[in-house]
């Protein structure tokens, strides 16, 4: 048996992960710092593509 307002409470139907969210983002702002990093180390020493 179930109370009234017992099934509401189990479903978030505007659930947000927040926190994969932010950790996407800042491996993504991580893996741009270390690719123009390593583009200014190969432009410094005249590399070209």
């Amino acid at each position: 048996m179930t109370t009234e307002g017992e099934g509401d409470s189990a479903v978030e139907p505007e659930f947000k992960p927040r926190g994969t969210i932010a950790f996407a983002a800042a491996f993504v702002v991580v893996l741009l710092l270390m690719w123009f990093s390593i583009y200014i180390i190969m432009l410094s020493r005249g590399t070209t593509i």
